[in-house]
């Protein structure tokens, strides 16, 4: 295969671009996984050897699709393609020695690190409800992103609730090393280190990865960037891929300086923009790129694609959040109906999760299958944690938080009382507690079927190490039945054991099909690769389905039609976005979500939406007010109730240049009152917006495009606006 012959000029430039930093803006939908994989091809084309590359993404999906596209280019290969999760990991466990690890250490996921939190707050005096674990937890992980140790964090604690961060962060590391584990951040936060203070290993791993590839960089933090860089100086090699318009993690830890600096950090580099789009039509990329150049933090391009001009971006707005669903729901049933559709062409963004309960219920009430995207919660079942915290302590006896999971699952007898004197026996003497388990007969005050118990579970866990290397579904199949656990969902008269029994069955099968293609995994590897899982792996494009999800796990995918809810302020852009960087992300997150689509795209807002248990009136997004107004379609579907009947126009009547064409149809709409944005807003004024009524402006921050209003609503508390963007209507003069 000619590996260069469908491609366009500048891809062909980026593919063939061997020595040296590079640099490469894709654009949404420009192809940039064939560049990767084409790229990775030309390399061993010139003779380069697999392991002298490496290629890093940021899902096990995308990880996987890049894996089988080389394959089909270059049979046979082995280039390392991995997430930068699986990287730190496979790091950690291959120099475990240089880090002070155990190589079979556990992987804690979110639940983990909350209950060790909870332990750690509890050991440092501190009440777990006033300062909930998560909390901690969120602080603690930005520290670790910026490669913040608790010695240095404690140094720039500056208020009461840093202060208290840096009193459990110590706590919390130690626990963690006591049970041989790490967190998530862990598995980026050692390896970095390790590479800025061990400059041999910094030095081996740099001459063996000679080529890096990653893609994403856009979406990489303090931690993901030092080790880029690391692996980069001897062999600068670097090609990173990726655009600022959709860095859209800033809020878990991502810095879009990356990307934008990349050129200072390399001055040498060679910068290739993807312009061309394959995926979406000519309006909906018109819409996108205009909305998307009201950013200032980014690199300018313009997307352009040789697709059809295709229908108008539809903004749709319903009275309530409910017609919303309902809405949307017909839409789709009625285009499956017709035959121009199939569910799997159809996809539902929401900002947050908490937006998709109504969605479900009018799904349901259509007969619409769907699927929601929302991580691996199938492995998140309690009877599958259950079996999976055995494999994980007979995979690691430190792993105190698996044994108190399953050492009374199935029951033992082992009662709290038991449980808080074998705590004391173990640390007395620095031991685990399954260590302690085993000399259960020196302790006095555990007697009877406790006793008997606890000797017998780790006499069970002694038992099962022996089979750990079996593979990965036996294990599990062994895991089940000599535990005991089998048996006791069989013997059960609760009739959801027997779905229980059905769902662990089903991990087995997981577990084999894992190993199928390679049968030299592990179910260590197999306990890893669940563990690093993100939301998009658990989505099954093959079920004849709509899918949900958020607008973040939409990243990478594409459907040929997109419906993005609740398009609303506070919503989108979200409610804890004040600074005109965070307001930026938001617009990134809508950018991205639109780019999501092929041919027809609709975004849809309600006038009231029930949220957090409270019915309340909501307003457009600004963001809805960035689009051009020849590429979009207002269409007001709360008119005329539940009768059916659509009337057209935007929300409050709409751009005033898009009235005629609404006449038209018949239609006279309410043209919007005249904008507010040439009008010299002061402190103390008193103005009226058309649905949160009179109100006072309490300040006027920032100058020109980010000049921002906070108002104070008699009945809606204060309210903040982008002043070149609110309606209002001016009252009175100040006081």
């Amino acid at each position: 295969m000619d590996l260069l012959a469908d491609l366009t000029a500048a891809q062909r430039e980026a593919v063939t671009h061997v020595e040296g930093p590079l640099l490469i803006l894709a654009g949404a939908g420009s192809g940039k996984t064939r560049v990767i994989t084409r790229r990775v091809a030309y390399l061993l084309h010139q003779g380069i050897r697999p392991g002298n590359i490496l290629a890093i993404t940021f899902t096990n999906k995308a990880a996987g699709e890049m894996r089988q596209r080389i394959e089909a280019l270059v049979p046979g290969c082995r280039v390392w393609i991995s997430t930068f999760h699986s990287l730190g990991a496979r790091l950690l466990r291959q120099y475990a020695d240089r880090f002070d690890l155990d190589p079979h250490f556990t992987i804690y996921d979110q639940e983990d690190r909350n209950r060790l939190l909870k332990d750690a707050l509890e050991a440092a005096g501190i009440d777990h409800v006033r300062f909930a674990p998560e909390r901690i937890g969120s602080a603690i992980s930005r520290a670790k992103n910026e490669l913040l140790g608790p010695e240095r964090y404690a140094e720039q604690a500056s208020d009461f609730f840093t202060q208290t961060v840096a009193r459990v962060y110590p706590v919390y590391q130690r626990k963690l090393r006591d049970a041989q584990a790490l967190d998530f951040d862990d598995l980026l936060y050692w390896p970095a280190l390790g590479l800025r203070h061990d400059a041999e290993l910094r030095a081996e791993l740099d001459a063996r990865f000679r080529f890096v590839l990653i893609d994403e960089y856009q979406d990489t933090n303090r931690a993901q960037y030092a080790l880029a860089r690391a692996l980069s100086v001897d062999q600068p090699n670097l090609c990173v891929v990726g655009d600022p318009d959709q860095s859209i993690y800033g809020w878990r830890g991502s810095d879009i300086r990356n990307i934008l600096d990349f050129e200072r950090d390399f001055p040498q580099a060679k910068v290739i923009t993807l312009e061309q789009n394959y995926r979406s039509t000519k309006a909906i990329l018109r819409a996108a790129d205009h909305l998307i150049a009201h950013n200032r933090r980014r690199k300018p391009k313009r997307l352009m694609t040789e697709n059809p001009a295709g229908l108008p971006v539809h903004v749709l707005t319903y009275e309530t959040g409910v017609d919303e669903a309902q809405g949307v729901a017909r839409r789709i049933a009625e285009a499956v109906a017709s035959g121009r559709r199939r569910f799997r062409d159809f996809a539902l963004f929401v900002r947050i999760n908490a937006l998709s309960r109504s969605l479900e219920a009018a799904l349901v009430q259509h007969r619409i299958p769907y699927q929601i995207v929302r991580g691996l919660a199938y492995f998140e079942r309690k009877e599958n944690r259950d079996i999976l915290a055995y494999v994980r302590l007979l995979l690691n006896p430190c792993d105190d938080l698996s044994f108190m999971r399953v050492v009374n699952e199935p029951p033992r007898g082992v009662g709290k009382a038991s449980l808080e004197h074998l705590k004391r026996y173990a640390e007395a003497r620095g031991l685990n507690l399954l260590a302690a388990a085993a000399e259960v007969d020196r302790i006095p005050n555990i007697k009877g079927k406790a006793a008997a118990g606890l000797r017998a579970f780790a006499q069970l866990i002694a038992d099962l190490r022996s089979a750990s290397d079996a593979p990965a579904d036996e294990v599990i199949r062994q895991v089940l039945t000599r535990s005991g656990y089998r048996q006791m969902l069989r013997d059960s008269n609760d009739p959801e054991d027997e779905e229980r029994l059905a769902n662990i069955e089903e991990l087995i099968t997981a577990a084999r099909q894992f190993t199928e293609n390679d049968p030299s995994r592990t179910i260590a590897d197999f306990l890893e690769n669940i563990t690093l899982a993100s939301d998009i792996d658990s989505w099954d494009d093959r079920q004849d389905c709509v899918s949900i999800m958020t607008l973040h796990a939409a990243k990478g995918l594409e459907f040929p039609v997109v419906f993005i809810l609740a398009v609303e302020q506070n919503l989108l852009p979200h409610e804890r976005s004040q600074t005109d960087e965070e307001i930026e992300e938001e617009r990134r997150l809508a950018f991205v979500g639109m780019t999501r689509a092929k041919e027809e795209l609709y975004l849809s807002h309600a006038r009231w939406r029930e949220f957090r248990g409270r019915q309340l009136v909501v307003v457009p997004s600004m963001f809805l007010e960035e689009l051009p107004e020849q590429e979009v379609r207002w269409v007001d579907e709360s008119a005329g109730g539940g009768s059916g009947q659509r009337a057209f126009g935007a929300w409050r009547g709409g751009p005033p240049a898009a009235a005629a064409a609404w006449h038209d149809a018949g239609v006279t709409p309410t043209v919007a009152p005249p904008s507010s944005r040439a009008r010299d807003f002061r402190e103390g004024m008193i103005v009226e917006h058309d649905l949160y009524g009179r109100g006072r402006i309490m300040a006027v921050q920032g100058s020109g495009a980010g000049r921002r209003l906070k108002i104070r609503f008699a009945s809606f508390g204060e309210r903040t606006f982008i002043a070149d963007k609110v309606k209002l209507k001016t009252h009175l003069a100040p006081d």
